[in-house]
């Protein structure tokens, strides 16, 4: 079984949802891990990598591209759910672990905050995956409540720091984080420092950094209000996580994959799923590497969470 580790960035605000709670202060809010803290969950990052695979080669769980490239996403994320027992997909999906979030700074106008804990995650993902060697972390330093470690001046008032709107004491200097999320940013946005804060400070910092939107939907006729307000919950843009999978060195050497055909008489009576849409469901040979597969879609742009149709979700792996 091999591991790769890999990064996620957010280029528009993004909504991992979790439907309505009572308990959130918010209507709509994101996925949160054990600490409370924004994460997206490996089912939900699976889901949307293989969204991005699919696409336009399945309609509503039809191949209508070629069988063969239709076989390669099913033996490399599994089958359709209706067809989950036939066999298992090789490759294991990780947690997407927060690392950095985008937050308002007095000076400078924003810059990212880590923690320790954050940190850690990505340690732990190194770790785990065998990719230790290939994540180049500074020593990080751990400042006490009220306190944080700058990588630039510039953000500094005399000896405070104002970051969403709370003062922080300067301890001292942090190095900036040198990983591929913030390399791509600083190609997009320029040159963005960091803040190290104590994880006691962390939930508070993150809290105030997540958007919240309200909307209503409008009667066509009138314009008037017909459903709402209500509030949703989005992770900014340029927030930075990681993730990884394992995959197993084990592959399907062929997977039933559903296709529409002209005439159903052409399949056998044990290949016909529908007879009136005249979709059969026929043995398609695997070719290639599932686990160079998933390396080679898992990375790019794709959209994940809810809410595309009015620009949320878009992120990019690296």
């Amino acid at each position: 079984m091999e591991g790769k580790l890999f990064w996620l960035v957010a280029l528009t605000a993004v909504h991992p949802g979790v439907g309505r709670s009572e308990e959130a202060q918010v209507d709509l809010p994101v996925q949160r891990d054990e600490f409370g803290l924004p994460t997206v969950w490996a089912s939900s990052l699976k889901g949307a990598i293989r969204a991005k695979a699919e696409l336009g080669l399945f309609r509503d769980g039809v191949c209508v591209g070629d069988p063969a490239r239709c076989a390669g996403v099913l033996a490399a994320f599994g089958p359709r759910p209706e067809e989950a027992s036939d066999f298992a997909s090789p490759v294991a999906f990780l947690d997407a672990k927060l690392v950095a979030i985008p937050a308002r700074s007095l000076r400078g106008v924003w810059l990212y905050v880590t923690s320790p804990l954050l940190l850690s995650f990505v340690r732990l993902y190194a770790e785990a995956l065998g990719a230790a060697q290939a994540v180049n972390l500074p020593e990080v330093p751990r400042p006490e409540k009220g306190k944080v470690y700058l990588s630039d001046d510039r953000y500094a008032i005399g000896n405070e720091a104002v970051i969403n709107e709370r003062k922080y004491g300067v301890a001292g200097r942090a190095q900036a984080l040198d990983l591929p999320p913030f390399q791509e940013v600083k190609r997009i946005a320029g040159d963005v420092g960091f803040a190290v804060v104590s994880d006691d400070d962390l939930a508070g910092v993150v809290r105030r950094s997540l958007l919240v939107q309200y909307r209503v939907r409008l009667k066509q006729e009138t314009k008037t209000v017909d459903v709402g307000p209500w509030s949703e919950e989005y992770i900014p843009p340029f927030t930075a996580f990681v993730s990884g999978y394992y995959c197993a060195k084990r592959r399907a050497s062929a997977v039933g994959v559903r296709v529409q055909v002209d005439d159903v008489s052409q399949c056998r009576d044990d290949e016909v799923v529908d007879r009136n849409r005249k979709i059969c469901r026929r043995q398609v040979k695997v070719d290639g590497d599932p686990c160079a597969y998933v390396a080679d879609v898992a990375k790019g742009s794709l959209w994940l969470g809810g809410k595309e149709t009015v620009g949320r979700g878009l992120v990019k792996l690296l």
